[in-house]
């Protein structure tokens, strides 16, 4: 039996539109899981998929430039990369600059070192050096967080060619492929070492050294597989395995996206290198001639949506930033899916067409020569200037609109609103939040927390100095609630269930302020009576976090009210909390959860914080559990009682609602 043989194979890979299927498909999971779509928790692992397919092509990119010229254009190959990459991301970081400092003003604060460390193709370092968490958020999050993975591809860019030139020049592809393979191995060895279970693992999560394995399996994959330049037809036995291969390797990818969650240890102990080695396969099928998978994700639909991939990528997080439900919109659920879609779908069409393909087809040398030469159509170069400003200004219009919308009728947003926005402190001027000196059980302060302990400390002893907590002393209750922005919004109703109760809460509070602020009272000696901490909203913490806190508290009663809120975390910190009640004598747990999940209709747009309703429940699980354990007589909730002396001269002892803004 011969060989059939096919004439002439072609030299270069071409163009793939099953490639660009691949990128639709990981893109669309990227913004669901923005979008937080419950039935893709593992969305975020799109972008792993972008690793390895650009570390495939660029690798490819190099070797048949080497192979056709004899040497590789180092200069030429990253103008083409600046051509492609850098003026849709320009674009970008003018109009969101714009709109923080005309509108989104809560957002204007560390816009200038998010666009510097764009620039600079460092925001996955910025991100680390700030501590700015990529999975837990509260407030508004940085407009620009998610060029973290841009730059670490621009910094794959900047490095692995030359380096990769050198090598193929003094190597040979066998070693240099062994010495690929150790490196992505290497970066998985170091993800598992930065990873440490429930804690936020954004550190791992951002950093180039391990999240280089993808780029560095598509190089890999790119030194030994061209079979578009075979010219033997593969046989069909092959060419089924394949095609299996290839779909077996679309399920994993699809298991990934809606299996796995963001707090998984197994994704930071193998997962991410396993996901690498699924992408492989996947890739070297589709770009196989002779394979079907190739022409089932090149369909047109996904082609369209995976040639812009990157546009759609750069535009829609910040359009979902600055759409927040019940906040910047008045919108919630599928109606604001579809408004952010449509808004993200043409700002990235815009910038596809009209500044992305003319720039790569050479639109700035031709209209430099027009102008030095003074020749050219202007009417043209107007028109098409007109229309990126057109279609841009307009998505900014809608957005505008809806950023200035109020939405006073409903106290339970505008109280959200306020501390999402870090703005405590202005919404005290207007009058919406009591400040400290007004006498009452709802009083409650705003002064912001110190960046540090000894500064809380200070803090909390001058508030001390100027009225000793008498007032306290005399109330039906002497017990101290520490709590983020849930506890800030419900603070009146709490008030009112326990009069005297004193109430400490901040917006955006992690458990490691918690125990700071716990400290300060503990050493100022103003914890007489029982601790009531309810975290877990903003992101995780440990048993030894926990371990810690108990600590502090010695022999004091500590009431534990664990958490509800619909993120990845929920279970973890639920466990934690639930594990610290049974190791710690003095715990006992208030199970705010399992009620909450039974009323849904307590709760505002986002699942955790909670509606007048909501509030008043929530206050009186806390009041009869405490109770309970204090044998004190249940006092109803309603207005306090007149002859109530409220907060001493000094406010309650400690700041109450201040912190770090959003």
């Amino acid at each position: 039996m011969t060989t059939a043989v096919r004439a002439p194979a072609p030299a270069r890979l071409g163009y793939q539109p099953g490639l660009d299927g691949l990128r639709a498909v990981s893109v669309a999971a990227v913004v669901l899981y923005h979008a937080e779509i419950p039935w893709f928790p593992g969305g975020f692992l799109g972008v792993e998929v972008f690793f390895v397919i650009s570390g495939f092509l660029i690798t490819t990119l190099l070797l048949e430039e080497r192979e056709r010229n004899g040497a590789v254009s180092m200069r030429g190959f990253w103008t083409r990369r600046a051509k492609r990459l850098l003026p849709a991301l320009y674009l970008l970081l003018a109009v969101v600059s714009a709109a923080s400092l005309l509108v989104y003003r809560d957002a204007a604060g560390r816009m200038g070192g998010d666009v510097i460390a764009a620039l600079l193709y460092v925001s996955n370092w910025w991100q680390i050096h700030l501590d700015q968490s990529y999975f837990a958020q509260a407030g508004r999050p940085p407009l620009l967080q998610h060029l973290w993975s841009l730059s670490i591809e621009e910094q794959f860019y900047l490095i692995f060619p030359p380096l990769f030139v050198l090598a193929v020049a003094r190597f040979t592809h066998r070693s240099i492929r062994w010495f690929l393979i150790g490196c992505s191995i290497a970066s998985a060895i170091y993800m598992a070492i930065l990873f440490t279970p429930f804690e936020d693992p954004s550190g791992a999560y951002y950093n180039t050294f391990s999240r280089a394995s993808g780029l560095l399996l598509g190089a890999v994959l790119a030194m030994f597989w061209a079979p578009w330049r075979q010219r033997r037809s593969t046989g069909p036995g092959a060419v089924a395995a394949m095609n299996v291969s290839g779909l077996l390797g679309v399920v994993v990818i699809v298991w990934f996206v809606t299996r796995v969650n963001a707090f998984d240890s197994f994704i930071y102990r193998g997962g991410f290198l396993l996901l690498d080695l699924v992408c492989v396969v996947v890739i070297a099928v589709i770009v196989h001639p002779s394979a079907l998978l190739g022409r089932f994700l090149g369909v047109a639909p996904l082609r369209w949506l995976g040639l812009r991939s990157y546009s759609i990528y750069l535009w829609h997080w910040p359009i979902f930033v600055v759409t927040r439900p019940g906040i910047d919109v008045p919108l919630d659920g599928w109606p604001l899916f579809v408004l952010r879609i449509a808004l993200t779908m043409a700002a990235a069409e815009a910038s596809y067409r009209f500044v992305e393909l003319p720039v790569r087809h050479g639109a700035l040398g031709r209209w430099w020569t027009d102008l030095r030469d003074g020749r050219g159509d202007r009417r043209s170069l107007a028109l098409r200037q007109g229309a990126v400003i057109g279609v841009i200004g307009m998505s900014l219009t809608v957005l505008i609109g809806w950023g200035l919308h109020e939405a006073a009728s409903d106290p339970a947003r505008e109280q959200i609103a306020l501390e999402a926005t870090g703005l405590a402190d202005e919404a005290e001027a207007a009058g919406l939040i009591l400040p400290a000196d007004d006498a009452g059980p709802a009083a409650t302060t705003t002064t912001i927390i110190p960046a540090s302990s000894e500064e809380l400390q200070l803090q909390i002893d001058q508030s001390i100095a100027a009225g000793r907590g008498a007032a306290v002393r005399q109330s039906p209750t002497n017990a101290l609630m520490v709590g983020d922005s849930v506890v800030l919004g419900a603070t009146e109703e709490l008030k009112n269930a326990m009069p005297g109760l004193r109430v400490d809460a901040q917006v955006s509070r992690q458990f490691d302020r918690v125990i700071d602020v716990v400290g300060a009272y503990t050493r100022a000696g103003e914890l007489p009576g029982p601790l009531i901490v309810n975290a877990g909203v903003n992101g995780t913490f440990t048993d030894a976090d926990l371990d810690e806190l108990f600590e502090l508290t010695g022999e004091q009663t500590v009431l534990l009210v664990n958490a509800k809120v619909d993120r990845p975390w929920e279970e973890l910190v639920n466990g934690r909390l639930a594990s610290a009640a049974g190791r710690h004598p003095t715990a006992v747990l208030v199970d705010w959860h399992s009620l909450g999940v039974e009323h849904e209709e307590w709760f505002t747009y986002d699942g955790s914080h909670l509606n007048p309703e909501g509030a008043r429940a929530f206050a009186e699980l806390i009041r009869d559990r405490l109770a309970r354990i204090t044998g004190a007589p249940t006092i109803e909730p309603g207005p306090a009682a007149s002859g109530d002396p409220g907060p001493a001269a000094g406010g309650d002892p400690g700041p109450a609602a201040g912190g770090d803004p959003g």
